[in-house]
């Protein structure tokens, strides 16, 4: 019988070419993923407060952080999932206005569902051409301060503005001596019509008042806790 050294060296009648030949197969060699996006950071995944926070310490004065926490909340998600629902406000004031304007049914003020119609559908324009283009920075992960401004938005803005002022003078003029009870009377309107103008102009005051408010303690808390953090580490360095 063949030993092992008879087989290493040829002898006890086993040729060598036909030993069976063991080669060792070296691992699978594993590239890492190229970034198919190029040289581009991957997205922030970073809360609105810690934006804000940055916001804070980047900024030189109080304008410059108002203008840069203005601008990481409404180039959130979140606000464009809000102002997408909103779009249901624009819609019910033109659904109101338009069938306010077919029964003329406010002859103490002609102008009021013509102000919930025409109001209704600039806006509506307005927040389909926000929300596209906030669609359009989140897709392309282009931040709101590097975004190009819309013209058209622009001067719907402006327009919107000024149309709301006039609406708020066709409203609250009236609001003492308009009749809701009696359709024959010279100062009647539709009841339904003229509360839903009012509170919808109402509301409006209402949530910036609340924008406002939210906004000047966020900005306390955050200077607070700003003020904390350089107390502690003037405090540890000392």
């Amino acid at each position: 019988m063949a030993t092992e050294k008879d087989v290493e060296s040829g002898e006890g009648g086993v040729p060598l070419s036909d030993l069976p030949t063991t080669t060792t197969e070296e691992p699978p060699k594993y590239t890492p993923t190229e970034n198919t996006a190029g040289d581009a950071p991957p997205p922030s995944y970073a809360s609105i407060l810690e934006q804000i926070k940055a916001a804070r310490e980047e900024s030189d004065g109080n304008v410059e952080f108002g203008k840069k926490a203005s601008t990481a909340v409404a180039g959130s998600k979140g606000c464009t999932v809000c102002g997408a629902l909103l779009m249901v406000v624009p819609v019910a004031m033109i659904a109101v206005g338009a069938l306010s304007v077919h029964k003329q049914d406010c002859p103490i003020q002609r102008m009021i569902p013509i102000y919930l119609l025409v109001f209704g559908c600039f806006y509506l324009v307005k927040s389909l051409i926000s929300l596209a283009e906030r669609c359009r920075n989140h897709r392309d992960n282009e931040s709101e301060k590097n975004a190009k401004p819309n013209p058209v938005e622009g001067v719907l803005t402006c327009f919107l503005f000024g149309w709301f002022i006039a609406g708020n003078y066709w409203i609250y003029s009236v609001y003492t001596t308009v009749n809701l009870t009696d359709p024959t009377s010279a100062m009647y309107c539709q009841p339904s019509m003229y509360q839903f103008a009012f509170w919808v102009t109402t509301i409006v005051y209402i949530m910036a008042a609340l924008c406002v408010l939210f906004f000047c303690c966020g900005c306390f808390a955050i200077c607070c806790c700003a003020k904390g953090k350089g107390s502690k580490d003037e405090y540890t360095v000392s």
